[in-house]
């Protein structure tokens, strides 16, 4: 059944969430670190969790990834019905407009990549790079244009746009179980290649934004950092767990304070993914036997991926209410709860179940529970 081990570092994730949705939040007078960094947090977290539980718990390499995506598309499934019936229903979206959605679907090639992308998520990032012309095709634009009246980006056509984050993860995935097998020494020369081919975006004509956080290859580097933090549970573990919940207040106080700074955004970006890494094995040891910290975890999967839809109503009905931000903040939680009661956790019990069967079946000690993870932004 569900270990607590595998489900942890609650807060942090919530925290990275809460990021998340106050920094797609207009209204909000106050964020915490922005969107893009706790999304890429959450890479550096989910890094960490995959080498954990594909560390020889996971001998099925195919029972590892049709697990991860019973995780994830149960809840993308749901939230996907939902934003099609506040967008063609309530005229409510954050994000885009029925008429967006008819001018892309128009198109018979344009229709078949969008519809696709909504279905499978894998590709969601590359949407990024297009914007959709007058006919509704798709136009290679490196610019990274935003939304304007006169502009309208591809990812727009996604009744989740969110998910792309979720498209990197499964890539991510894919090659999980191979980087797990590596030693530490060739896992740091893969990620210091993904850093060269980070920076080397700043050489080429393209959006250095857009070429860092929407492709894979330069982003990989923050999954490899989770792994090499797993690398150092075994001294984690032999230290007293006052040290994770000093880690942890820590990394909460930078994720939530941090834009009080005067330090530039181009170095928070580096204290995030450093400070997340470092304080990631402590932080394991210090919560893996705490039940409430894990259920405050299993939010954030079901947070990321409903709280543009709360968004989304809220700017269309109540965008002057002087309780607008809050009821933006309790409708998102809101929506998670129930998400988490009637979807995520009944199908996370039927896939340990699998997962034990698979492992009865081979003779093997029952493989503990893969963890949740989050793609965001």
């Amino acid at each position: 059944m569900m270990g607590a081990r595998e489900k942890l570092m609650g807060v942090l994730r919530i925290a990275l969430a809460m990021a998340v949705l106050l920094g797609h939040l207009p209204i909000a007078q106050y964020q915490f670190v922005n969107a893009a960094f706790a999304v890429q947090g959450f890479y550096v977290v989910s890094g960490f969790y995959m080498a954990l539980v594909l560390d020889g718990k996971y001998k099925d390499v195919g029972l590892f990834y049709s697990n991860r995506l019973v995780r994830l598309a149960p809840v993308y499934l749901v939230m996907m019905a939902v934003s099609a019936f506040t967008l063609w229903g309530l005229n409510a979206s954050a994000t885009s407009a029925p008429s967006i959605f008819a001018q892309v679907f128009a198109n018979p090639l344009s229709a078949v990549i969008m519809g696709f992308e909504n279905l499978f998520v894998i590709g969601q990032e590359l949407l990024f790079w297009f914007t959709i012309g007058g006919d509704g095709a798709l136009h290679f634009d490196a610019s990274g244009a935003l939304p304007s009246e006169t502009t309208s980006v591809a990812w727009q056509g996604l009744l989740l746009p969110q998910a792309w984050s979720i498209s990197m993860e499964l890539m991510f995935y894919a090659l999980a179980p191979w980087l797990a097998r590596l030693s530490w020494r060739w896992l740091v020369v893969i990620a210091l290649a993904s850093m060269a081919l980070r920076f080397a975006g700043q050489l080429l004509a393209v959006s250095y934004p857009l070429w860092c956080g929407r492709l894979f290859p330069p982003a990989l580097f923050l999954f490899v950092f989770g792994m090499l933090a797993h690398r150092a549970l075994p001294v984690a573990n032999r230290l007293p767990k006052a040290i994770g919940w000093i880690a942890a207040a820590l990394i909460v106080g930078v994720v939530v304070a941090l834009p009080l700074s005067h330090i530039s955004a181009s170095i928070q970006r580096w204290i995030i993914y450093l400070a997340i890494a470092a304080a990631a094995p402590f932080m394991f040891n210090a919560f893996k036997a705490n039940a409430i910290d894990r259920w405050i975890g299993d939010l954030s999967y079901p947070l990321y991926l409903s709280h543009l839809v709360v968004v989304g109503l809220v700017l269309t009905f109540i965008p002057n209410a002087p309780w607008a931000v809050w009821a933006a903040i309790g409708g998102a939680l809101a929506v998670s709860i129930l998400l988490l009661i009637l979807v995520d956790h009944p199908v996370d019990r039927w896939r340990q179940r699998r997962a034990q069967r698979a492992a009865q079946g081979a003779g093997e000690p029952t493989p503990a529970p893969d963890a949740a993870t989050l793609a965001l932004d």
